[in-house]
């Protein structure tokens, strides 16, 4: 499946559940667990995303930080510390996963 496909693929499956869920619109770690159980379905997946919603819905109590900010923190040191960067496949990967958001986010959406 080609990048762009799986965008495709996630924004529609994101629109479908924002659509139904109120509660998906204001919190990110919701939406996320919703994805993860429409994709898990059938998959026997069921323990596994027991302990997931478990996670996803206290992480705020818990102490976590979203995985929003974990990812720009990430970001951030990397082009300050270049010491810090991803190796060279991963950092080719990146690069090519932002061109085609990129190009992807220019699209109307649905």
């Amino acid at each position: 499946m080609s990048k762009t496909t799986e965008l495709k693929n996630t924004t529609a499956l994101v629109k479908a559940i924002l659509e139904e869920d109120e509660r998906a619109r204001n919190s990110d770690s919701f939406l996320y667990l919703q994805v993860l159980i429409r994709l898990g379905e059938g998959k026997g997946l069921d323990r596994v995303l027991h302990y997931v919603s478990i996670f996803l819905l206290h992480m705020k109590e818990y102490g976590y930080p979203p995985f929003e900010t974990v990812r720009r923190s990430r970001q951030k040191l990397q082009r300050k510390f270049p010491e810090l960067r991803a190796n060279k496949e991963v950092t080719d990967q990146r690069e090519d996963n932002e061109k085609v958001f990129r190009e992807y986010a220019r699209e109307e959406v649905c």
